[in-house]
């Protein structure tokens, strides 16, 4: 009988052989179960081996990936249960960072946590980094902003200070990144929107530049003027460079 044949248990270690020759093995740590019959297993992966792994070499395989979301389709042909065993808190490290990004309700359930009290606790550090960087402190207020981020990591607003910080300091590549992080989470985000575009022409990208600016100063709410001011002004560098 195939693996995905029988019943699924967390905690399964499967084995099987790999194309190179190698063995792969994996440990199950959560199984979603869907409408259809379809599942999808949260697997930590190890690194293959030349040998085939035994229930007493297990624990010294070198973990390749602490998390990976797999179908259970995908252990149809030529896996077998090695052994059950426990999962572990160490083990999970992967599958919950996986859910703090992706599901973050299912994270605080599966982690004990309450919502109010993690939020509560990523606003301590928003107004900290608030506070530090009103006193100029602007590393000292990243540090906080990203300690409200890991905290709740849908908090945009944090996102969006911790980039303001970065552009205090002159990091505009890092700014950038963090203002399109906040946008992906809050593509309503006119601060957001705007001060990408002021990153992308510090970092000398005009293109990108004038195509953000161009849409803001048509559909922008607050930051139209900026908007066309930073067009024009793109505009005069590209002509002046030829570009």
């Amino acid at each position: 009988m195939s693996y995905v044949e029988a019943d699924v248990q967390v905690g399964d270690v499967l084995v099987g052989r790999r194309n190179s020759d190698e063995w792969a093995a994996v440990k199950v740590l959560a199984v979603d179960r869907w409408p259809d019959e379809r599942q999808t297993l949260h697997c930590m992966m190890y690194r293959p081996t030349a040998e085939r792994p035994t229930a007493a070499t297990l624990g010294s395989l070198e973990v390749l990936a602490y998390h990976t979301p797999m179908s259970a389709q995908a252990f149809q042909n030529g896996w077998e249960v090695l052994c059950t065993c426990p999962v572990t808190p160490q083990d999970l490290v992967g599958f919950h960072e996986y859910l703090k990004r992706l599901d973050f309700r299912r994270y605080l359930e599966v982690t004990g946590q309450d919502l109010d009290t993690v939020v509560a606790q990523a606003n301590s550090h928003f107004a900290a980094g608030g506070v530090l960087n009103d006193q100029q402190r602007h590393q000292e207020a990243i540090a906080e902003y990203t300690s409200a981020v890991e905290l709740f990591p849908l908090f945009y607003e944090a996102i969006d200070n911790r980039a303001f910080s970065h552009m205090n300091l002159g990091n505009f590549q890092s700014a950038l990144d963090d203002f399109q992080h906040s946008l992906r989470l809050f593509p309503e985000g006119e601060a957001a929107n705007f001060s990408s575009g002021e990153c992308l022409l510090r970092l000398g990208r005009l293109g990108e530049a004038e195509v953000i600016f161009q849409a803001g100063a048509v559909y922008s709410t607050d930051y139209r003027e900026l908007h066309q001011k930073f067009l024009d002004l793109v505009r005069e560098l590209r002509a002046e460079n030829g570009s």
